[in-house]
């Protein structure tokens, strides 16, 4: 069984991390999970790999949009909530749309993102408030927060790491579950996401092919933002994300994704989910969202 290809928020890395740095802090997998050889590591991160980018064939009627909630965790003081949707065309389409508004009853946005993942070229663009039209947002871009305060970022939903040079590391178990762990770095040329990023290292589940814990090293004994599954549940057959924490060590603060009602099989213009419509609302009004 899969878990619903929106597990990527979300959805939310391959030479073992000593090769490069010796204080490492070896990551949290224990207990027994089956070890994999050279030609079933490679099988099942291109299953990943295949159903992260997506299915490129046209999808009638399968539209959704989810409402979703970011919760922040400073070291002090209060926290901080910011509420959003998530949308595609189909649930299993490489394009994804994340609209951020004020609060949950005007639904006035503050700013609409597209996110096309591609395996060679993947694509973002962001409209804000008083724009006549979205701008391309470059790489060095994707890992800015979607809104200032909140761990959580573009960087999540593209995942671009996942076509860095891989190692498969060893298999254990990671949040109880049996796990296979990568180690993602960057080519020689590195990367321009960020300087510091020395890899990434993730948690894939056994059964399910999703990412269950992921880790940004920069070479400190810490990692510099882990980023863990926290819990997921069953809808009409489909299993979707219901939380996920993104913690910073620098900053010693939490988000916490939370999805709270969700629409699916859903009418909704293409042109919706294209860089031409991004200043444009969804339909928000005239959809019901069922709980959960």
């Amino acid at each position: 069984m899969r878990l619903h290809a929106r597990y990527f928020l979300f959805l939310l890395g391959f030479n073992v991390l000593g090769f490069f740095v010796c204080a490492q802090a070896p990551f949290p997998a224990r207990g027994f999970a089956p070890i994999l050889n050279e030609e079933q590591a490679k099988k099942r991160l291109d299953q990943f790999r295949q159903a992260f980018f997506g299915a490129s064939q046209k999808a009638h009627h399968r539209a959704y949009i989810y409402r979703f909630q970011f919760t922040h965790y400073r070291q002090t003081g209060m926290a901080e909530v910011c509420h959003g949707f998530l949308s595609g065309p189909s649930p299993y389409s490489s394009n994804l749309r994340v609209d951020l508004i004020t609060n949950p009853q005007d639904l006035d946005r503050l700013s609409s993102f597209l996110l096309v993942r591609n395996l060679i070229n993947s694509k973002a663009w962001k409209w804000e408030v008083g724009a006549e039209k979205a701008r391309v947002l470059t790489p060095e871009n994707w890992r800015s927060p979607w809104k200032n305060g909140i761990n959580h970022s573009p960087f999540d939903l593209l995942m671009p790491f996942i076509n860095w040079p891989v190692e498969y590391q060893k298999s254990g178990r990671v949040c109880g579950r049996p796990s296979h762990l990568f180690v993602f770095t960057p080519s020689n040329q590195g990367n321009t996401f960020m300087p510091s990023l020395k890899a990434v290292r993730l948690a894939l589940d056994d059964s399910y092919d999703a990412p269950l814990r992921i880790e940004h090293m920069d070479g400190g004994i810490l990692p510099a933002r882990t980023f863990s599954l926290q819990s997921f549940k069953k809808i009409n057959d489909q299993w979707l994300v219901k939380s996920i924490d993104v913690k910073d060590r620098d900053s010693k603060s939490r988000t916490r994704f939370e999805l709270q009602a969700v629409a699916h099989d859903l009418d909704l213009p293409i042109s919706a989910f294209q860089p031409s419509g991004l200043s444009l609302p969804l339909a928000l009004s005239s959809i019901i969202l069922d709980p959960i």
